[in-house]
């Protein structure tokens, strides 16, 4: 995604990949809001799929409320609150479905989003997706892994070298849906002209690395 003040290009594109029947990824985007969001159903759960949809309707339905122009034009709305409130609801909502459905108990769903608004975006993530931003030829992980490898890295019990290939890799610590309330982690910051971000799975970061996403996102900007 390329954004600054006057222009934001967005793409997205998911695939099952080789070792799955199913895709449990879904994601949306709404440009004339500057909505960006990409889910990741927890494959080792019953129905991740199910979970990482309502994860990016419910996001979408409380956000367009939010972000309309009549609204915003006669509340005083702090969007960083809004996109955690937003990604709350999705969790609430996923939790709500699994109570309903049997067939749906136990799933649940990574999320990673960014909203761009005038010269600032938003970014919010919950669990392994990641969003990485490309500024001036140099790439920078803007989120961090809710993850078993990278408390352990924070520790110093691991090398980045070994979680890269540690088998714990994989393990989260928080996503959507498997617990009443869910924490947020929220941040926000000012884009600059020429700008490139990614938000993604490990289904690409898993298999690409960071100089390999340089290269492409460098491919995409020209």
């Amino acid at each position: 995604m390329l954004g600054d003040s006057a222009k934001l290009v967005i793409y997205g594109t998911s695939d099952v990949g080789q070792m799955r029947e199913h895709n449990e990824d879904h994601i949306a985007w709404d440009k004339s809001l500057g909505l960006v969001i990409v889910a990741d159903g927890m494959g080792g759960h019953n129905a991740g799929e199910v979970a990482s949809e309502i994860a990016v309707n419910s996001i979408q339905e409380a956000l367009r409320d939010v972000l309309d122009p009549d609204m915003q034009a006669s509340h005083t709305i702090e969007l960083g609150d809004a996109v955690r409130e937003a990604i709350c609801y999705a969790n609430d909502e996923i939790n709500r479905a699994a109570r309903e459905n049997i067939a749906y108990s136990g799933m649940g769903t990574t999320i990673v989003m960014t909203l761009f608004h005038a010269d600032r975006v938003i970014s919010a993530h919950v669990g392994d997706s990641r969003t990485y931003r490309l500024r001036d030829d140099k790439l920078e992980q803007l989120t961090t892994d809710h993850s078993l490898v990278q408390e352990m890295l924070d520790n110093g019990y691991l090398s980045q070298e070994e979680a890269q290939m540690s088998a714990s890799r994989n393990l989260i610590t928080r996503a959507l849906g498997i617990a009443e309330t869910v924490e947020v982690d929220v941040k926000e910051e000012k884009v600059a002209c020429g700008d490139v971000y990614i938000m993604c799975t490990d289904g690409l970061t898993d298999l690409v690395t960071d100089d390999e996403i340089v290269t492409l996102l460098k491919d995409y900007r020209s």
